[in-house]
């Protein structure tokens, strides 16, 4: 019981994403906001830039410095 409520959670926690962007709001450099969202929550770059409010190609860019 306590394995399935552990995973049910952290599918909600994994998936998210009116929680994420408004965590990823209160970041103030858009690097974090990209860490943030490829690394630790597995967004794709295309999610990422939607969220963040920013084009998939600056994504790739900032993803290529990090």
């Amino acid at each position: 019981m306590q394995k399935e409520n552990i995973i049910k959670e952290l599918n909600l926690s994994i998936m998210d994403r009116d929680k994420d962007k408004m965590y990823v709001n209160k970041l103030r450099n858009t690097k974090d906001k990209v860490r943030y969202l490829r690394i630790v929550k597995n967004y794709t770059q295309l999610e990422a830039a939607e969220i963040i409010g920013i084009s998939e190609r600056h994504v790739q860019r900032i993803e290529k410095e990090i």
